[in-house]
């Protein structure tokens, strides 16, 4: 289940309903103070919070209007446990709206903002006896089945969805008269729904960092309380169990004690302190130097806390037992290095390439800002009245985010290389660092991006066109490699977009095979994967596709490739994308790459990005 969209109102600067839509990658862009981190805030407080501070409420309101959260999802299951541990079909219930999404708005109502009531947004019978179904008990639902003289006898009973089903079914589609409603279901069906929604943790840029927030100063102590909590009844009882005994063999030795000197036996009284079971713990994370992480510097305790926090929220999903996570992050470049923001922007687009996670992250640095595909980008504007508003994805837009964070401000900008998507990146940065040190006219273009050279723009096959525009004011040099994706004799996808890029005298290169994933030998595929290939795929096989269908009849699953759900099978195939394009291509050599690209590409491209950064 992904979040697809959320819709805020009357919450701190949204006075007027705001509506943000969301990507497995999503960045948020504003100036300071204008209402990126109210954006996260507000979907912790949807996600996790029943209660909203009084000053949460936008100002000018009185205390009779209510504050709304509204969360809309696409990629619904198709079945939930809503009733005891029965599964009903969401559709089937008629619980999601007229474009199959599931809505939920949470509502906090009084002057203490308590959620009060959680509607569903859905296209629901309206017919009088058929609009309640779902607040109705077993008992209820069986009395209304014969108030409409409806036979169950072919109906379980004991389940109410079969009940309902039986006295929907009863009349027409017509007769139930469908209608977009606002269903309270804070009484019922909202903690199971509860159960299904996505795990959402947000890191925010103003953590604590007192001595008192353990998570801030020390997040291996917090680790461990957090696993204490887990065993706290087991911990009482072995507490229990230690306090009788000691308490016993004290108490018999104040006993003996009384018959030698019964004053100083007097004076002495047994006290057994709590026993603080966090400090027999104790793990230390240092350097070469032995210095701890807590007494580093502030960058790197930051970068430390977020892959904690990731790697926290992954263990929560699990023991939650949800599949589906949306990390957001709030100006993750704060305290960082530039090398690091790249690299912390790499490594949240990695994540975010899991089809179980959403990534979202504000920032105002022009260095993520620069690097994110366009239509990930939300740009939060404010109009002349203060009402804010996200702007369009465009040209005009696009100046706007310019002028507000000096985007590409950095001079030491040789050239910019357009790809498709990360991947693309990932092989392009690997491959070369295999070939440089051997192959003087190739450079390493991982270090040229580090030193700030050379900027990998990951466009999209989509907004090729719309990029190049973009670019082609800044008077840089420019690269662009495309996936060809169409087999001869048919043209290349972007054929007529890379030719009007080469027109206005940059380069754009299209692949001679389907993509850059042909480009990879079957011993390096093999030595990552373990399988036992015995020759390159053809130039325009799906390889992706292939290796995760081989890794698939290679395990020992009993299921054929067929009989996987597609969900499953996208999620395999995104993860033979990603390995073949960072661990495989590690493995390849240059006698591998000169075997499966007799031709020379990769070469070519590197060669002709390299003369800008040596």
């Amino acid at each position: 289940m992904k979040l697809k969209e959320l819709k805020i109102k009357n919450f701190r600067c949204y006075r007027e309903e705001i509506s943000i839509s969301f990507d497995d990658l999503t960045a948020i862009i504003a100036r300071n103070d204008i209402g990126k981190s109210t954006i996260l805030e507000a979907l912790d407080a949807f996600f996790n919070a029943d209660k909203l501070d009084s000053g949460d409420r936008s100002t000018g309101l009185s205390n009779s209007e209510p504050v709304e959260i509204r969360c809309i999802f696409k990629d619904i299951p198709d079945e939930i446990i809503i009733d005891t541990d029965n599964l009903i079909s969401p559709v089937h219930e008629y619980l999601v709206n007229q474009d199959g999404h599931l809505e939920l708005c949470k509502i906090y109502k009084g002057a203490t903002l308590k959620c009060e009531e959680v509607t569903l947004n859905a296209l629901h019978p309206t017919a009088a006896n058929y609009d309640d179904l779902l607040n109705l008990s077993i008992t209820q639902l069986r009395k209304r089945a014969t108030d409409l003289s409806i036979d169950l006898q072919s109906t379980n009973q004991a389940i109410k969805s079969a009940i309902r089903h039986a006295i929907w079914a009863n009349i027409s589609d017509v007769e139930l008269n469908k209608q977009l409603v606002n269903l309270d279901i804070k009484s019922n069906v909202w903690k199971q729904i509860q159960n299904i929604l996505p795990l959402f943790q947000l890191f925010k840029a103003d953590r604590p960092s007192s001595d008192q927030d353990a998570e801030a100063q020390d997040p291996i102590k917090f680790a461990i309380k957090e696993a204490l909590k887990d065993k706290a009844d087991e911990l009482a009882l072995l507490e229990t169990y230690v306090r009788e005994q000691v308490e016993s063999v004290t108490s018999k030795t104040i006993e003996k004690l009384r018959e030698m000197d019964p004053d100083l036996a007097n004076q002495l009284d047994p006290k057994f302190s709590s026993f603080n079971w966090s400090k027999v713990f104790s793990v230390s994370l240092t350097n070469e130097d032995q210095i701890p992480l807590n007494k580093r510097g502030s960058g790197v305790r930051r970068l430390f806390l977020i892959n904690f926090f990731r790697a926290k929220a992954e263990q929560l999903a699990s023991i939650r037992d949800v599949q589906d996570v949306i990390f957001a992050i709030e100006e993750p470049e704060n305290s960082q290095h530039p090398n690091n923001q790249l690299l912390l922007l790499d490594a949240l687009t990695e994540l975010s390439l899991d089809p179980q996670h959403q990534v979202l992250f504000t920032t105002h640095n022009p260095v993520l800002a620069g690097r994110i595909d366009h239509n990930r980008i939300r740009f939060i504007n404010k109009s002349d009245d203060g009402t804010r508003f996200i702007a369009q994805n465009d040209d005009t837009t696009f100046a706007q985010i310019k002028d507000s964070l000096g985007m590409f401000a950095n001079h030491n900008v040789k050239i910019f290389v357009g790809v498709e998507g990360p991947n693309d990146i990932e092989y392009l940065k690997r491959i070369s660092a295999v070939l440089a040190p051997n192959e003087t006219d190739i450079a390493n273009l991982a270090d040229a991006e580090s030193t700030g050279k050379l900027v990998f723009i990951p466009m999209g096959g989509s907004t090729l066109e719309l990029w190049t525009s973009r670019l082609e004011g800044l008077d840089l040099p420019e690269v662009h490699i495309l996936d060809r994706d169409v087999e001869p004799p048919g043209s290349a996808k972007y054929q007529s977009a890379a030719d009007r890029v080469n027109a206005r005298g940059q380069r754009s290169f299209i692949t001679n095979a389907r993509e850059m994933e042909n480009y990879v030998h079957y011993e390096a595929i093999n030595e990552v994967f373990e399988l036992s290939l015995t020759e390159n795929y053809s130039s325009f096989d799906d390889v992706p596709t292939l290796v995760a269908i081989a890794v698939h009849n290679a395990s020992e699953s009993t299921n054929e490739w067929h009989e996987v759900n597609d969900k499953k099978r996208s999620q395999k195939e995104s993860k033979a994308k990603k390995k073949l394009n960072r661990e495989a291509i590690s493995c390849m050599t240059s006698d591998r790459l000169t075997n499966v690209d007799p031709t020379d590409d990769v070469r070519t491209w590197l060669r002709e990005i390299s003369q800008y950064v040596q």
